[in-house]
């Protein structure tokens, strides 16, 4: 897990760094992005593989990822969330590098599926959830 929220605050960095105005995703961070995408889909863990990132509006950065080893039937998406999301909301609270992205009020997006392509679980990181 440590690995995935790492390599995810260094993408989030690396993208709004590229950005010629903050409040807005330039041309520059689009490149960035599909240039990333271009090595997905790539493993993050033994149990996750990252497909790619996504750009939605209103200052959305969608992170997609597969869980190789489970069926949607097998998951609890309490739990899931229960064991997923304060972690990452820890790291977007004390990582530094993610302040431009803060003070912009980013959210940030994780989309799960299952190894056979089927949607587990999605939730949103706002700023309301990381400025408190």
């Amino acid at each position: 897990m440590n690995k995935k929220i790492i390599l995810n605050s260094f993408l989030l960095a690396l993208l709004f760094t590229q950005c010629a105005a903050p409040e807005t995703i330039d041309s520059k961070a689009i490149k960035v992005v599909k240039q990333f995408n271009s090595q997905c889909p790539m493993m993050i863990d033994a149990e996750t593989r990252m497909d790619g990132i996504e750009i939605k509006a209103g200052n959305t950065i969608v992170y997609i990822y597969t869980l190789i080893n489970l069926q949607v039937e097998n998951v609890d998406t309490s739990k899931f969330n229960v064991a997923v999301r304060p972690g990452i909301i820890t790291t977007i609270k004390t990582n530094k590098e993610l302040d431009e992205l803060k003070r912009i009020n980013s959210n940030f997006e994780y989309y799960y599926k299952d190894r056979n392509g089927k949607f587990i679980y999605s939730f949103v990181i706002t700023p309301n959830d990381y400025n408190i």
